[in-house]
């Protein structure tokens, strides 16, 4: 990830999943550590990064998705995790979260392809090996819904705008 500011737009599940996620994540720190990952922002999907000087067109593109854009069920899979670094639960890949994704193609902060999750837990390999051993369980898959769009620029994380879907 480079040094600069950098804004990112984010699918967020609805207040139940919040919680839920919130919880799990809360029994990871307090058994492990307060590991590396960026706190005070909802659970989410990463559809895309921008430049920060964007933020006026990367609202309007939101706002423009926005429109015509509702609610809808996703689930999460499984647990996974990238090279015992980032701990986090997996999605199923829907039509309606591909088709959301393709109004937010820019990976501007780090260049990865694009793999969706939602991040529980950061830290040093031997952490996340840890998360993967002491997280709950639970009934997988675990129903959501994507209730709408928040647009956060890092670091430090500031919400610079939200959306909520319309049914």
């Amino acid at each position: 990830m480079n040094n600069r500011k950098f804004l990112t737009v984010m699918a967020v599940f609805d207040a139940e999943t919040q919680m839920k996620l919130a919880e799990i994540q809360e029994h990871l720190i307090s058994n492990i550590s307060d590991g590396t990952q960026t706190m005070g922002i909802p659970f989410h999907l990463t559809l895309g990064s921008y430049p920060a000087d964007e933020l006026e067109a990367v609202i309007e593109q939101i706002k423009n998705v926005g429109e015509t854009a509702k609610p809808f069920e996703i689930s999460l899979n499984r647990y996974n995790n990238f090279g015992n670094k980032v701990f986090f639960l997996e999605p199923e890949i829907t039509d309606e979260l591909i088709k959301l994704r393709k109004s937010f193609e820019c990976d501007y902060a780090n260049g990865f392809d694009w793999v969706p999750h939602a991040t529980l837990f950061c830290g040093e390999v031997d952490e996340v090996i840890k998360a993967g051993k002491i997280a709950p369980d639970i009934a997988f898959p675990l129903k959501t819904r994507i209730e709408g769009i928040e647009l956060g620029e890092f670091f430090p994380p500031e919400k610079k705008f939200s959306i909520t879907f319309k049914e």
